[in-house]
């Protein structure tokens, strides 16, 4: 029986389920409380049979004692400490505790990295109850990030260039919580082109220590005030920059003590060089289809064989083309989406084989929901790198014209256009 403390992220109930589908049994366990996954129990009950809890690992340890777990597995890290309890309950592989709490701290990761020699961004958290009355260390350095110490999708991020306009960055973000105050990495150029970010993932399996990589993703330029544009996968930079930024993610897997599972690793090109932006132990946002789309495998299933102990492959095999996602995000100075184009004009573009709306013409947008709170996804692919630009510049065209907003004075992606 494989064990799968769930919440929603980037492995959906029925990618799991097919992923386990004639190999071996499953359920899933749901916090009763978790706002986004209990609701859709009935729906998971169809498709294998789950265990609500209260949060407390011993009990959940309990009722599956006569299921005879052989494997754990999660894709959130807000499930992750739960699965490494039951995983130490049953002698199961999983990454340990520490490693957990590592993962899901914005802040001990960064003080890991640092004193392994990964990194070195000064980085500290302080509580937000009153901005008026937050006190930061001095000297803090500036241009900086402020981010929820745990939290996801850039959600309630906010970039501060100096120490005059800190106060009214605080006051953008919801009290009651702590957060990190982290240096900024100053970017550099990566890939020559630039319709590209200054940033990229690696990603990655482990199992057993054994480190093997599935390629790296390019990035697109983030909308304001630092929400993911989008990814390319898979997109190499030339040979010296790569094998420093996978030795780079290497180190970082090393030093966060990440055994097994999925990793998916951010890395931003600085003037001095490949820094980490974090790690995060899980297959990536996205990748449960970019990956398949370009590779033809598929990640959640490799979860699963993880998970299960089945060993890793040599290599994943070559790419027969390149898949992107566009994110369309709101301008920062948005409040409501008027107007957005169709589906099916979208659908119609060269290489776009997937389009999916999550907001509808009225729907109010806040760009503190960081890049859950975007408008649709966008899928393309495409056989070469310029083939890509073309797509790429052609779905831009029809958003552009196609999407209005109330209260927006900037144009719809609020980034440099690919000319």
């Amino acid at each position: 029986m494989l064990i799968v403390p769930y919440t929603v992220g980037p492995a959906s109930p029925l990618q799991i389920a097919e992923a386990c589908d004639g190999r071996t049994d499953f359920v899933f366990l749901v916090h009763e409380q978790d706002a986004q996954a209990a609701p859709l129990v009935p729906m998971l009950e169809e498709l294998a049979p789950v265990v609500s809890h209260g949060g407390n690992p011993s009990r959940v340890v309990e009722r599956l004692a006569p299921l005879k777990p052989r494997g754990v597995v999660t894709f959130a890290e807000s499930t992750m400490r739960l699965a490494a309890a039951v995983a130490e309950a049953f002698g199961l592989p999983h990454n340990s505790q520490a490693t957990c709490e590592l993962l899901t701290s914005k802040l001990r990761q960064r003080e890991r990295l640092n004193a392994a020699g990964v990194g070195r961004v000064s980085t500290f958290a302080f509580r937000l109850d009153d901005p008026e009355s937050v006190s930061l260390p001095a000297p803090a350095d500036y241009p900086a990030v402020i981010k929820p110490e745990e939290g996801a999708a850039s959600r309630n991020t906010v970039f501060v260039e100096s120490e005059d306009e800190l106060p009214a960055r605080l006051h953008e973000l919801p009290p009651g919580q702590t957060y990190v105050f982290e240096e900024y990495i100053r970017g550099a150029d990566i890939y020559g082109a630039d319709w590209l970010a200054d940033y990229l993932s690696v990603e990655s399996a482990v199992t057993g220590g054994v480190i093997r990589h599935l390629g790296v993703s390019a990035r697109l330029p983030l909308a304001a005030p630092l929400r993911e544009g989008g990814l390319v996968f898979p997109m190499l930079p030339e040979e010296k920059t790569a094998a420093s930024v996978i030795d780079l993610a290497e180190r970082a897997i090393t030093a966060t003590g990440i055994t097994t599972g999925l990793v998916h690793t951010e890395i931003k090109m600085s003037p001095d060089g490949p820094q980490i932006i974090e790690v995060n132990g899980r297959l990536g946002g996205t990748m449960s289809r970019l990956i398949p789309r370009a590779l033809g495998l598929d990640p959640v299933r490799l979860a699963v064989d993880i998970a299960l102990g089945v060993p890793l492959p040599r290599d994943f095999g070559e790419p027969s083309r390149l898949a992107m996602l566009v994110y369309v995000q709101a301008p920062m100075e948005a409040t409501v989406v008027e107007a957005t184009p169709s589906a099916a004009r979208l659908r119609a573009l060269p290489g776009v084989f997937g389009v999916d709306f999550f907001a509808k013409r009225g729907r109010p947008v806040d760009w503190r929901s960081g890049s859950l709170g975007r408008i649709c996804d966008v899928w393309i692919d495409a056989v070469s790198p310029e083939q890509l630009r073309e797509r790429y510049r052609a779905v831009l065209d029809v958003l552009d014209s196609g999407i209005t907003w109330s209260g927006a004075k900037v144009p719809t992606r609020g980034e440099k256009r690919v000319e």
